[in-house]
């Protein structure tokens, strides 16, 4: 990537022609481009221009349908990371459910995953204070209010930032783990299983 346009590069000859006065179309066409823009190249490296380019419209469509650059990134990465089932089942089994979670969750290639556009923009101040958001209230809380202790919330997040850690090496910098190692995914399960017991 040079001068974070990659994601315009990318695109250039493919680019589809100029969209019509379909408003609805024109919108999810910017939004679609901007989830493929932002996983491969983070927050900071793309541009608006980019985004439009690739989506075949005028850059100014995006503020008028999205307020800003930020606005389009915030509705980009809006789904809830909702990990409630998991949470919802055996204590004792917790561990050995979240590291099968991180270790064999399996995400279609051409499938977008708001979780890798976060973390691929993490440097960003403004992206990185979403991605903090995105894990207190959908991770960090929830699995604290299950815990017992007065350290629920420190443990909760050594626990989010283990898997973090995992998915980071999973999704971002493709590290070589097997994901249908047994004996990792029971080494990690039981690393977790301390933190979450309060007996590591």
């Amino acid at each position: 990537m040079v001068n974070g346009h990659e994601c315009s590069r990318a695109s250039e000859g493919a680019c589809p022609p100029p969209r019509g006065r379909n408003a609805a179309a024109t919108r999810q066409a910017i939004l679609d481009s901007a989830r493929w823009c932002f996983s491969r190249d983070g927050y900071d490296q793309v541009g608006v221009r980019d985004i439009a380019a690739r989506a075949g419209a005028d850059p100014a469509l995006v503020n008028r349908y999205f307020g800003s650059k930020e606005g389009l990134f915030a509705e980009a990465v809006s789904a809830k990371f909702d990990l409630s089932e998991l949470f919802a089942g055996d204590r004792a089994m917790l561990g050995e459910r979240l590291a099968r979670y991180v270790l064999q969750k399996k995400t279609p290639s051409n499938a977008y995953d708001p979780l890798v556009a976060l973390l691929r923009s993490s440097s960003s101040e403004i992206a990185g204070g979403m991605l903090r958001d995105a894990l207190v209230d959908g991770f960090v809380r929830p699995l604290a209010a299950r815990l017992d202790g007065p350290d629920a919330v420190p443990r909760a997040e050594l626990v989010g930032s283990i898997l973090l850690g995992l998915l980071v090496f999973r999704t971002v910098v493709g590290g070589a783990m097997m994901q249908n190692d047994e004996r990792l995914l029971a080494s990690v399960a039981r690393t977790l299983q301390a933190v979450i017991d309060g007996s590591a």
